[in-house]
């Protein structure tokens, strides 16, 4: 049997009253002072669309119950004894990871732009240019418009982490990730102040007036765990 991992806890873990994918029950793996949630299912048996659902309400469950580093979903292990040597390999960064995450849980924060035009008006003075002209015009304005749309980002996400006021340890953020997303920014925050939170940050989005903002959570410390290549991933 293969151990599909869920999550990582400091031991000895805590019972959660829910059960493992497809219904089966969860198993504790004892890895010294670090404990894994896992579900036993046979190696053979392909992850589907459900199963990515139950891994988030198992990962919730034993949020709910104690501190815990969320695993990548499909990360599997052969055996138990692969599972403890993957751990222990990390076991240092883990338990700093677990002491960071503790009593906190995570808000999400996706800034999409309004508009994706801009270069078009820049590139307004190559129409009476000949065609090598102009292709150089319309490439340099491209390129323009997304210079000025990464300081643009930069600046969002500085006034996010500003407004939030917490460590900078406990934020994550990128800029200009795809043509229509301006920041993606992830925050951990106290639990009992988590809903809050959300609106503070729903607040302060409302506020930009070229970016569409998104606030989800909260949720377990998704984006805050050295585990998401742990292990090998699992067919499916």
């Amino acid at each position: 049997m293969s151990l599909i991992a869920h999550a990582i806890v400091a031991t000895p873990p805590i019972g959660v009253s829910t059960a493992g994918l497809r219904g089966r029950a969860l198993v504790a793996v004892d890895c010294g002072e670090l404990g894994l949630w896992a579900t036993e299912l046979d190696p053979e048996v392909r992850l589907e669309r459900e199963d990515a659902f139950a891994h988030h309400r198992v990962v919730e469950q034993v949020c709910a119950a104690q501190a815990c580093l969320p695993v990548r979903f499909g990360t599997a292990f052969g055996s138990a004894e692969r599972a403890r040597l993957s751990i222990e390999e990390r076991r240092d960064d883990l338990v700093r990871s677990l002491a960071r995450v503790e009593g906190k849980r995570e808000i999400a924060v996706t800034l999409l732009w309004r508009s994706l035009e801009g270069a078009g008006a820049r590139a307004g003075p190559a129409a009476g240019l000949g065609p090598g002209a102009r292709f150089m015009e319309e490439r340099r304005a491209l390129y323009a418009e997304r210079d000025d749309r990464r300081i643009r980002a930069a600046e969002l996400a500085e006034r996010l982490v500003a407004e939030l006021a917490v460590e900078r340890e406990l934020v994550w953020h990128e800029i200009c990730m795809s043509r229509n997303v301006a920041v993606s920014l992830a925050a951990l925050v106290p639990s009992e102040r988590a809903l809050d939170r959300k609106e503070d940050l729903a607040a302060i989005v409302a506020r930009f007036g070229d970016v569409t903002g998104v606030v989800n959570g909260p949720w377990p410390p998704y984006s805050f765990t050295a585990l998401g290549g742990l292990g090998p991933s699992a067919p499916g």
